[in-house]
């Protein structure tokens, strides 16, 4: 009668059996995709398209909202298994003091994990929007008997073990907030029992460290509830598997009843925006659903359903004159397809007289009052840039920016800031070569100015207030006067170095005559090249002054 109903409801069936009616994963009791829309996926490539996983388990372009997905082998049954936990080993119990993994080489059949994956989704529309999902499930060996398992969603991402020979302890702890889901399923293929704990922490009230927080749950996905934020199925008919997999009984790449589970987790809907950020998967099997079973096989692997932020920043541009103006941009990029969504805080420290380095910034170098300038970056996905306001330097020297983000939330990825002297991080702002003088001699042939003819020497000055510069340009004499000749030419080329505090004296005498009226004009136009090899133009500069001849 099940197969009657599902087979011409089949589409509708799995949207409706994801936890909690989500839409974004088929929690459907077996592994390829059969939706044809992009959501709701599922664990491997099938009739409907692409899933998470390839054939051989590197991991597809995430759905929209997908945050990470891992696919992890840990079998086949006839190798040894580097993943056993020694005795002694128990949910109940701290993870580096008192796990411990052992390699097997005759693991009980029906506890003989073969293959484990994870999947974390925010869905970007339907009834769970903005809900942080995890789905696990994983294969064994055998289905003689019921299917007894743990999936740990752990915090800390050091959380490991492996042995080839020996115990050797687990690396990593629990941290406050880690979460436990267990479950048993039949030899029929029904979720018959399936419980969500948190880690609180062992203490005299709570001596075995987890607090049941099932509350709003279900076991089998086809029969919970929509308001359900846990759900699970098992296979309840022989499936095929898209990748390499041989259970005890089965053809090749096929697993019998029972041989298969799934589960998914609403973890807004149980904890709100407290849920924690996961960052490694565990799945176990065990002696039963207890919390003090003896724990038998396990799988692990990352599962990152908070993203890592990275900040890259440009300062631009650089070198600027004393009296321009730059700013800062920062790019924000999160490891996993997330929103980024916050504010940048940029700071400004300095003036210094040297390229600033990881010590330099400091509460007494912080320039204020433009420090901190915070702006807003996002909402958007990853990566999103944010600029600075414009600072305009009131000294010259270097100058070093830092800049901060700081995420609206977890599911925005962590705090992040560049340090003080980084790359791309250092505004040099540089005096400006300046013309201090500019004038002239006029001496007229025999002393009469109405000869209409004579000699004018123009002489000018740049004076170097910062840096070493290279100067370069010209002097040009020119005018409406019926002849002009200057020594050397009638335009004096400016070039050569000007040390910082130091003068350039340049100067170019011409002879001229003319009419009444007429004009003799010198007009400057004087750049300087600084230390990054970029030219600028020297204050005061273009001028030009012009004479006119007069004969009465």
């Amino acid at each position: 009668m099940t197969l009657a109903i599902a087979v011409p409801l089949f589409t509708r069936a799995f949207a409706l059996s994801d936890v909690g009616n989500a839409g974004v994963f088929e929690l459907d009791g077996n592994i390829v995709k059969d939706a044809t829309t992009a959501l709701p996926t599922d664990w491997g490539n099938g009739p409907g398209g692409t899933g998470l996983f390839s054939s051989t388990g590197t991991t597809n372009p995430l759905p929209p909202g997908g945050l990470d997905a891992h696919w992890v082998n840990d079998g086949p049954h006839s190798d040894s298994d580097t993943t056993t936990y020694t005795t002694g080993s128990k949910d109940t119990l701290d993870i580096s003091a008192n796990w411990a993994c052992t390699p097997s080489n005759n693991i009980t059949p029906k506890d003989d994990i073969l293959h484990a994956y994870s999947f974390a989704i925010v869905p970007q529309s339907g009834s769970r929007t903005g809900h942080l999902l995890v789905y696990g499930g994983f294969e064994r060996f055998a289905n003689n008997g019921a299917g007894d398992l743990g999936l740990w969603l752990l915090q800390d991402p050091t959380v490991s073990c492996s042995s080839s020979k020996g115990a050797v302890s687990f690396t990593g702890v629990h941290v406050v907030g880690d979460i436990l889901a267990v479950g048993e399923f039949s030899t029929g293929g029904s979720v018959t029992t399936l419980n969500l704990f948190e880690w609180v922490g062992v203490s005299k009230a709570n001596p075995l460290g987890l607090m049941n927080i099932t509350a709003t749950g279900g076991a089998d996905c086809t029969v919970a509830p929509v308001t359900a934020n846990v759900c699970a199925r098992s296979n309840t008919g022989p499936i095929s598997t898209p990748w390499s997999t041989q259970d005890k009984t089965s053809a090749p790449n096929t697993l019998a009843t029972a041989e298969f589970f799934e589960v998914g987790i609403d973890l807004t809907g149980l904890l709100g925006q407290n849920a924690p950020c996961i960052n490694r998967f565990i799945f176990d099997t065990r002696t039963s659903p207890s919390l003090t079973a003896t724990l038998m096989d396990y799988a692990e692997g990352a599962l990152a359903t908070c993203p890592t932020a990275t900040i890259s920043t440009n300062v631009s541009p650089s070198p600027i004159p004393f009296g321009g103006s730059a700013t800062d941009t920062a790019t924000v990029t999160l490891t996993t397809a997330s929103t980024v969504s916050g504010t940048v805080t940029f700071n400004v420290y300095g003036p210094f007289s040297s390229p600033p380095t990881s010590a330099s910034c400091t509460s007494s170098s912080l320039v204020t009052p433009f420090s901190p300038n915070t702006v807003s970056i996002g909402p958007g996905a990853s990566p999103q840039m944010a600029t600075s306001g414009p600072f305009t330097p009131s000294a010259t020297g270097y100058y070093a920016w830092t800049a901060t983000y700081n995420p609206s939330g977890p599911r925005n990825g962590n705090t992040v800031s560049t340090g003080c002297g980084d790359a791309n991080e250092t505004l040099l702002v540089l005096s400006i070569p300046k013309i201090t003088a500019f004038d002239f001699t006029n001496t007229p042939t025999n002393d009469d100015p109405t000869l209409g003819s004579g000699t004018v020497v123009y002489t000018f000055k740049i004076h170097n207030y910062g840096a070493p510069v290279t100067l370069s340009g010209s002097l040009t004499v020119s005018g409406t006067a019926n002849s002009i000749a200057c020594t050397g030419g009638n335009s004096l080329a400016l070039q050569g170095s000007l040390p910082a505090g130091m003068d350039a004296t340049f100067s170019l005498t011409c002879t001229y005559s003319g009419a009444s009226g007429q004009n003799v004009q010198a007009t400057i136009n004087a750049m300087f090249t600084d230390v990054n090899s970029i030219t600028h133009i020297v204050s005061g500069s273009p001028t030009t002054y012009i004479f006119t001849i007069q004969t009465s």
